[in-house]
């Protein structure tokens, strides 16, 4: 019964052990799993400790830039100087260098302190300096971008500069280190700084390329028609004194210094003077002649002195190209528009400075040598007599209106035996044709009727107002009516004598309609209709 017992106890003793286990084993289980969720917390709170971390640096870089702008903002100005020239320099017994140098600053002429962190040795007069608020150098900057423009008249024996503005009011100034070696004369253009006290910079010379076109031409003597007495004329006048100097020395003979080509629109004038270019340097060692057109009505210059200054300019350049004993022509053309009478009343009175500066470029103090000036006009009228008396424009050449010969000689130029003609004829039939219609005086070819101050009246033709290139034009329209044709057929067409004459129909009506409404004496002058002094006119109605 005892063993029953003890075997009872044991069995109940083993029973209460595996409970116990049990229950550990719950409660390690229990503490692993809110291990597990505290280490997982731990992770959460750390991934925003992480966060929070960025936050705060980001937040103190920030507020660092915050502070860095608002110092920057605080800071006083700084101001531009032109420096002058170091006033004293020295170094003391601790062997810092302690210098002083002359600016200027507006209208302001100061000396102020240069900072150590400046090297006193590299500034240079006329360099662009920084100064602080407490007006010390403490840095240095490159030229100024703008500035005011002067004009140099002189340059004085103590190396500064007479400048004068575009009003003609003169100033001197000094010159900057970067134009000490530079060689200034007059009428080169320098940039100033603001105060007017330094030339700083040197800029290239205006308007000659834009007001001067220069050319050896290719138009010769054979491309002009009908004008063979002039262009006789002209040569004597032009081509003998460059081709035969020794002539002209031997007899004591100055060639003419100028030549005035006269005479109604469209006549050949400024063909002319190309071929009288050309021929010098065809006949002239090296064929080095020169050609500089002027481009007169871009002379003339809102700005007191500046018209001036551009026919300086343009005549120094023609002594400059002549230096070498080459021919040079100045040709200018529409002289009228550059050259008025002075006092006329007809303008603004430009003319009255711009006329005694041509002739003193002409005739002063500076030799023309090599240079001749020709100038082409409508309205020999209208020019300075000062410019056309002897001496200056001393030869005077007449281009007058095209006749039946010359017409002829000018329109062989134009229709040629080579184009495609209707068969059977040939250019100089054509041409018979052409002339014969152009100068009818009937009425298919009436234009209007003129009346001088005698209260006579005057018939004026179609012929009576032809020019070159008018007849130029007229075989221009035929071609072209040919090129038409030839599109429309898918063949070259043939010119004949409809399509010429439906050329000259054309041009007429033309010339009808464009004298309705205008001045009467200022056309006839301008076509040079000789009839006394035209005070009436009635076109015809077509």
């Amino acid at each position: 019964m005892n063993d029953e017992m003890n075997g009872r106890d044991a069995v109940g003793a083993s029973q209460s052990d595996d409970a116990q286990r049990s229950d550990v084993l719950n409660d390690l289980h229990d503490l692993q799993d809110r291990y597990t969720r505290m280490a997982e917390h731990a992770d959460v709170l750390q991934a925003k400790n992480h966060a929070l971390a960025q936050a705060l640096n980001r937040a103190g870089k920030e507020l660092r830039q915050a502070k860095s702008q608002l110092n920057s903002l605080a800071q006083p100005p700084e101001n531009f100087a032109l420096f002058v020239r170091v006033d004293s320099s020295h170094i003391d017994e601790d062997g810092v260098r302690h210098a002083a140098a002359e600016v200027i600053m507006g209208s302001r002429r100061m000396v102020v302190p240069v900072s150590s962190l400046v090297n006193v040795d590299r500034l240079a007069c006329g360099q662009t300096v920084l100064l602080n608020e407490n007006m010390v150098i403490v840095a240095t900057r490159d030229l100024p971008v703008a500035g005011p423009v002067r004009t140099v008249e002189e340059t004085l024996a103590s190396g500064r500069l007479l400048l004068a503005d575009q009003s003609g009011q003169l100033s001197v100034a000094g010159r900057a280190s970067a134009l000490a070696n530079e060689e200034l004369t007059r009428g080169d253009r320098v940039v100033v700084d603001p105060s007017f006290s330094f030339a700083i910079e040197k800029l290239a010379r205006p308007d000659e390329d834009d007001l001067v076109l220069e050319e050896t031409p290719d138009v010769s003597f054979d491309d002009i028609g009908g004008l063979d007495a002039q262009i006789g004329q002209i040569r004597d006048a032009v081509e003998l004194p460059f081709l035969h100097r020794d002539l002209f020395e031997r007899y004591d003979l100055n060639p003419p210094r100028g030549v005035l080509l006269y005479g109604p629109p469209g006549n050949g004038k400024t063909l002319i003077a190309k071929a009288v270019a050309h021929s010098l340097a065809q006949g002239t060692d090296g064929g080095s002649g020169v050609f500089l057109s002027v481009k007169g009505p871009e002379i003339l210059s809102k700005f007191v002195g500046e018209s001036e200054r551009i026919i300086r300019s343009i005549f120094d350049r023609a002594r400059r190209r002549a230096a070498d004993g080459s021919p040079v022509i100045v040709f200018i053309d529409e002289m009228d528009s550059l050259l008025r009478t002075r006092g006329s009343g007809v303008s603004s009175d430009v003319e009255t400075t711009i006329v005694p500066q041509f002739l003193a470029e002409l005739d002063g103090i500076e030799t023309l040598n090599n240079v001749m000036v020709i100038g082409a006009s409508n309205r020999v009228d209208m020019i300075d007599p000062a410019v056309l008396r002897p001496g200056r424009l001393d030869v005077k050449i007449r281009i007058d209106r095209p006749r039946g010969p010359q017409a002829s000689s000018i329109l062989r130029h134009y229709l040629t035996d080579d184009l495609p003609l209707v068969g059977g004829v040939t250019a100089d039939d054509l041409i018979a044709v052409m002339v014969g219609d152009i100068f009818r005086r009937d009425e298919s070819r009436h234009v209007c009727d003129i009346a001088d101050d005698q209260g006579a009246w005057t018939s004026v033709y179609f012929g009576d107002l032809i020019s070159g290139a008018m007849l130029r034009n007229i075989v221009d329209r035929a071609k072209t009516a040919a090129v038409k044709a030839s599109i429309a057929a898918g063949s070259p067409a043939r010119l004949d004598a409809a399509m010429l004459g439906r050329g000259i129909e054309e041009e007429y009506r033309e010339s009808v309609d464009s004298i309705g409404g205008v001045n009467p004496e200022q056309w006839a002058r301008l076509n040079s209709i000789e009839s006394g002094r035209v005070t009436a006119m009635i076109p015809v109605r077509r």
